[in-house]
């Protein structure tokens, strides 16, 4: 089996890629489309994104609608081309090798599938599958994937769905409509956990992935690119990569737009659900779409177009401005100047008397209440603080157990950060802009914590209330260490 399988990778190197790379319009694309999007914005006429596998035009087609059980056919309708490309992204799992010649071809074989990504402007990511250890590459680029990539020798795996499970679960669920493909390389007949392989192919549709399998004819690969509703590639047949390469190179081709006038025309205020078809004897091709018409999505889909949207904004927004100025009671004097009405005098006695009645009732007005914050902070600045007070006072850095650098603390105010207006700056990304601050309060230095995201630690100990510093005592601000001195 390995001879043969040698063999078959020697013929793949020196044939299939030469012949890709040389002659890429050779080959032929399977007939089909995908629905992309469906545009309702101007109903009745109608715009069906959707990918062809190859270029094709409106002759031979034959569209229609049908409504509760009776079909339409439209009179015109044709084929946009769309400007941009679709990327292709791959989720590539390839086994390890045995020899010299099966690392060059695996290697060969990625590069070609993650360079087909990048054509279309796709992402790539690669996993080498092993039973002991895990190596994926993130965002991999073809130029890498070259005679001097860092390929792990790894026996063959006994369980290969165990290791795409794993390589499963890294993937995100795909929540677009671009292609998103996951390829399975297998060099095994037989796979010993085939009985897991249900699971596998429903998680594979759960995350909305297209299933390539490249491994040999067995009832293994055959019955997980069923079940997931993929396609199975024999790696025993040449033409296999020619048709792998040539579906992947189409996937990434530009998409078609239908454009129509919907035959029916119906009213986008009562809720009607249209079956369209697209059908080419000729070609063998039945394409099917469908979309509802109802209030409240006419509605959604009018606040979702720009030329709509923004001149409703606008006059909501004048609408809203026009009744704060009506509420707030301005008037236009003869200067052309707005100034507020005055109260009538009798409106302004009854308020007078409210606040003489307030005041005989709680004892304080509001101007009463100001005047006692202000006498009450005025005596807490006259209180004295705890703690010892210095003439001179540093922070020493600390590096291990030595203290390196020291900054001293000349100013009433040090404020320490990661921006460069700080007095002490520090190159830390866990440190905010302004993270900490001490303020010397005569010879006394308080340190504070200036809502930090990290906070700062006293003493290894999270600072929750601005503290005295003493004498060798550790702050701690982000991963630097301080050792505060003072005399």
């Amino acid at each position: 089996m390995e001879n043969n399988l040698r063999k078959l990778l020697s013929s793949f190197n020196n044939g299939i890629f030469l012949c890709f790379v040389l002659f890429p319009g050779l080959l032929i694309a399977e007939p089909g489309f995908k629905l992309r999007s469906i545009e309702l914005g101007y109903y009745p006429d109608v715009k069906i994104r959707f990918h062809a596998n190859s270029q094709t035009s409106p002759q031979g087609f034959v569209l229609s609608e049908e409504l509760d059980s009776v079909a339409r056919l439209t009179e015109a309708f044709r084929f946009e081309p769309m400007d941009a490309k679709n990327p292709v992204h791959l989720y590539i799992s390839i086994p390890s090798y045995t020899n010299a010649e099966d690392r060059r071809w695996i290697i060969q074989l990625a590069n070609q599938l993650v360079k087909i990504s990048e054509q279309t402007g796709g992402t790539s990511k690669l996993q080498i599958q092993s039973d002991t250890n895990k190596y994926s590459y993130e965002r991999i680029r073809s130029n890498v994937l070259d005679i001097s990539f860092p390929f792990p020798k790894e026996p063959i795996p006994q369980y290969p769905i165990r290791n795409w499970e794993n390589f499963l679960e890294g993937i995100p669920k795909n929540k677009s409509t671009e292609d998103y493909i996951l390829v399975l390389v297998s060099f095994a007949n037989e796979w010993q956990d085939r009985f897991e392989i249900p699971e596998l192919a429903k998680r594979i549709r759960d995350k909305n992935l297209q299933l390539i399998v490249l491994a040999p004819s067995s009832l293994e690969a055959t019955k997980l690119a069923s079940y997931a509703n993929g396609l199975h590639y024999p790696i025993s047949k040449s033409d296999s990569y020619s048709n792998l390469f040539s579906h992947l190179r189409n996937l990434g081709l530009e998409d078609y737009q239908l454009v129509y006038t919907s035959p029916w025309n119906l009213s986008p205020w009562k809720t009607n659900a249209v079956v369209g078809s697209l059908v080419s004897l000729d070609q063998g091709i039945h394409f099917e779409f469908r979309y509802e018409l109802s209030f409240f999505k006419y509605i959604y889909l009018k606040l979702s177009d720009p030329l709509f949207f923004f001149p409703v904004s606008l006059f909501l927004i004048f609408l809203c401005l026009a009744a704060l100025y009506y509420l707030r009671g301005y008037e236009e004097n003869n200067q052309g100047i707005f100034t507020e009405s005055p109260l009538p005098e009798s409106e302004f006695s009854e308020r007078k008397e409210e606040l003489q009645v307030y005041d005989r009732m709680y004892g304080e007005t509001m101007e009463k209440a100001a005047r006692d914050r202000e006498i009450a902070s005025a005596i807490s600045e006259k209180i004295p603080l705890s703690g010892v007070s210095y003439s001179f006072a540093v922070l020493m850095r600390r590096e291990g157990n030595q203290n390196s650098e020291q900054f001293q603390l000349q100013f009433e105010e040090v404020r320490i950060g990661s921006l460069e207006s700080n007095h002490l700056v520090l190159s830390d990304p866990t440190v905010a802009g302004l993270h900490a601050k001490i303020k010397n309060r005569k010879g006394k230095y308080i340190l504070f914590d200036c809502v930090s995201p990290t906070g700062v630690y006293l003493n290894g100990k999270k600072l929750l209330r601005p503290k005295v510093l003493q004498n060798l005592d550790e702050i701690q601000i982000g991963k630097t260490i301080f050792s505060f001195r003072g005399r």
